[in-house]
């Protein structure tokens, strides 16, 4: 279903009221170079300013380094959608919720800590709570939409939908929550229409009123990711790229793990990548923070799962199709894990009551 034309009617690319403000201001204080990041207090002026022209207390929730997501989130949405103002002066800031910025025209600077991070059309970057970053959209060209979505049901609520790809989602969500001050995942979907549709999608769902809104607008970011991750998976940059190449290659090692976990062996893995049995090693835990093993234990035991909530199969059969060759062993590794037997779990399930 193509909405991107039609999205693109919806929102009108002419300047708003306040950033026309905020344009003016930018002219008229040129010495203060607002489209370079600044701490908050070198730019208060500027927004105590251009806080006179506007009735709400918008302005005020920017005069904080640190943003809350009591003073941006409505009710018990998971998610809110602003749409970024145009010669917003830039200035260093975090918050404690996750922000998806989305460039679906002209082009912007994310700075985080030393890096600038130019983003066109297409871009969009995840960056965690507590990253310092400022966004410097200083041309009438420039449409970006921030996402935010609670850093309380993030990973559950919308990571955890990549079940079928967890190594996967275990490489990102590692990357993503790096404890250090410039955590993001940033990928280039260029002029993309699958995810430009997804991103309009949200964007009408979050202004409509209809029933089931909410539920609606999680299952359209969902989406999102998996179209991030089909399409872009090996396009992405972060604080700890390596090489294009070294990327990518760890990647496509994981989609194969993902694929073959129920044959694959180490050896046969290295060899297939032209790599020694200790690189390859060395390659997965730095991307999964998990062994080769521990990875392969994982995906076997999430199948498990799948098999008895959605199956009639008896716990041996399902042993036995995991490659567990004695039914204890796959007994003792399932409790440890799980902190209960198989058939305990299953008559815990709610889809066997």
């Amino acid at each position: 279903m193509v909405i991107q034309d039609h999205f693109y009617q919806e929102i009108d690319t002419t300047l708003r009221d306040f950033e026309c403000i905020l344009k003016t201001l930018h002219r008229q204080n040129p010495e203060q170079r607002l489209a370079q990041p600044h701490h908050l207090d070198e730019i208060s002026d500027i927004l105590t300013e251009a806080s006179r022209h506007r009735s709400d207390e918008f302005i005020d929730m920017l005069l904080k380094k640190r943003l809350d997501e009591k003073i941006f989130f409505s009710r018990n949405a998971n998610v809110e959608i602003y749409h970024h103002f145009r010669y917003l002066p830039a200035y260093w800031h975090s918050h404690n919720f996750i922000e998806i910025a989305c460039v679906i025209q002209g082009s912007c600077v994310n700075c985080i800590a030393d890096q600038e991070l130019v983003m066109e059309i297409g871009d969009i970057c995840i960056i965690a709570p507590g990253t310092v970053h400022a966004i410097s959209a200083f041309s009438d060209e420039c449409m970006m939409l921030n996402f935010i979505i609670r850093t309380s049901t993030f990973e559950d609520t919308f990571f955890g939908v990549l079940s079928e790809n967890d190594v996967l989602s275990d490489f990102f969500m590692r990357m993503l929550y790096q404890k250090h001050s410039k955590s993001y995942l940033m990928f280039r979907a260029g002029n993309d229409p699958e995810i430009l549709n997804f991103i309009g999608y949200a964007w009408q769902e979050f202004w409509s009123n209809r029933q089931y809104k909410d539920r609606m607008l999680n299952s359209i970011i969902n989406a999102l990711f998996i179209s991030i991750l089909r399409n872009h998976g090996t396009d992405f940059v972060s604080p700890e790229s390596r090489s294009r190449q070294e990327d990518e290659n760890t990647i496509l090692i994981l989609k194969y793990i993902q694929e073959h976990y129920n044959t694959v062996t180490l050896s046969e893995l290295a060899s297939f990548f032209n790599y020694s049995e200790r690189q390859i090693q060395r390659i997965i835990k730095a991307g999964t923070g998990m062994s080769f093993s521990q990875n392969i234990q994982k995906l076997k035991l999430r199948q498990t799962i799948r098999l008895m909530q959605n199956s009639d199969l008896s716990i041996a059969a399902i042993s036995e199709e995991l490659g567990y060759s004695a039914p204890e062993n796959f007994r003792h590794i399932f409790k440890k894990y799980y902190g209960m037997t198989p058939a305990e779990y299953r008559s815990a399930s709610p889809a066997a009551n």
